[in-house]
């Protein structure tokens, strides 16, 4: 079986103390994943979905392994469900309730022998929010039959015991509901299976079947080049998934604090692909939301904390004004008439720079300032300051000074 005897020594540091680090294991990694994705993500991507009035239920399908001293311990009384419960209760409590369903994977994404062992054999799928003792390979077929038509989050890793081939996307990239990929990909295990595959027949036809291309050939396998050639190969699998998908795949890497004064990227990305305009917002703002808690954090503690704390503020008040200029000026060139539109054209080039209120904010601003005008469908009303420009409403670009240096305008709330 590919990878069965292949290391993971990733290990990046994370602050343990004050001014000290450890060494953080790649299951730490997973439950700061875990909990983030639960917190900033599925939160919003539920309620999103409630909110059409459409969908009654959703599922949460993490294939990333969880740890268990066999599968008669895998119960409702296992810590890693009772998030899970806390926030399908809180959902299912609100004006628009949703229920969220969660299927852990205790033995990760793929183990194709277990799977051709267990082909005949029925997984059964529990109504409530459980752990089963099966990888994905194993449980998809009885997963995707009991998800059917209702949206579905997949946590996968397509780097875990067993690579994945295209193939295994088959049924996700097929399925009509809302689904959304979010693809967790160990740096280290990328850097080994490609070392590996340059020398071994077997492991290049599992890398080609992956990528659908065997371009990987081309790159570099020296050391100071191999910072260079992940990065390639990660681009090489976007692309073999992007065909699936209008929206833009985006590569999203975790900040951690290592110790006060200090933050670093974890060796992981997450790949994230998505049909559905308001589940990529949903991330843009999560992954915002995420990355301004850790900076925030940065110089808590340390010596002259309020000098830094300033200068944290008066950084993110200079990249909200550049904001305000990139949206002028882009609208200006091209001449967008459309506000979602050219919001749309902007996140996309800035994906989790921004929360979506922040682009709203500046349009209102440069409303106000009168360096953009609007044409209003429906007239507008005296009332109507935080009215925003919507597909029928058409923008009127107008020539003059750039939007930093006006003053008192709206500012985004940071």
């Amino acid at each position: 079986m590919l990878w069965d005897n292949l290391e993971d020594n990733s290990q990046p540091q994370i602050q343990a103390g004050r001014g000290r680090t450890r060494r953080l294991t790649e299951s730490a990694v997973l439950a700061l994943v875990r909990q983030w994705l639960l917190d900033e993500y599925v939160a919003d991507y539920a309620r999103s979905l409630a909110g059409t009035r459409i969908f009654r239920r959703c599922y949460l399908i993490d294939a990333l392994g969880v740890a268990s001293r066999g599968r008669k311990a895998l119960n409702a009384l296992h810590p890693a469900l009772q998030p899970l419960y806390t926030l399908t209760q809180t959902l299912e409590q609100e004006s628009k309730p949703i229920t969220l369903h969660g299927l852990l994977l205790a033995s990760g994404s793929s183990k194709r022998k277990d799977a051709r062992r267990s082909a005949n054999q029925e997984v059964h799928i529990p109504e409530e929010s459980a752990i089963l003792g099966v990888s994905w390979l194993e449980a998809a077929p009885y997963i995707l039959a009991e998800v059917e038509q209702s949206p579905a989050i997949f946590l996968l890793n397509p780097f875990s015991n067993t690579v994945f081939t295209s193939d295994d996307f088959a049924a996700l990239y097929k399925r009509t509901a809302p689904t959304e990929l979010c693809l967790f990909l160990s740096h280290k295990q990328m850097e080994t299976l490609f070392l590996t595959a340059m020398r071994s027949p077997a492991y290049a036809i599992a890398l080609t079947a992956l990528l659908r291309t065997d371009r990987w050939k081309a790159l570099s396998p020296e050391v100071g080049e191999r910072k260079k050639t992940l990065h390639a190969c990660i681009d090489l699998f976007i692309a073999s998934i992007q065909r699936y998908f209008v929206l833009p795949i985006q590569q999203l890497t975790l900040p951690v604090l290592l110790r006060p004064g200090s933050v670093e990227a974890i060796p992981y990305t997450l790949v994230f692909a998505t049909r559905r305009q308001d589940s990529f917002v949903s991330m843009n703002d999560a992954l915002c939301r995420y990355q301004r808690g850790v900076y925030a954090q940065r110089h808590h503690a340390v010596l002259y904390e309020e000098w830094f704390e300033v200068q944290y503020r008066q950084r993110v008040e200079r990249d909200y004004q550049r904001l305000t200029d990139n949206i002028m000026r882009q609208g200006r060139t091209q001449q967008t008439r459309r506000w979602p539109d050219l919001r749309q054209q902007v996140l996309e080039t800035r994906f989790g720079d921004f929360l979506l209120a922040e682009y709203d904010a500046a349009i209102r601003h440069l409303l106000q300032s009168e360096l953009v005008r609007c044409e209003w469908r429906q007239k507008q009303r005296a009332d109507d300051s935080e009215r925003l420009p919507g597909n029928d409403d058409t923008l009127l670009w107008t020539e003059g000074k750039s939007a930093h240096k006006e003053r008192g305008g709206t500012r985004g709330k940071h």
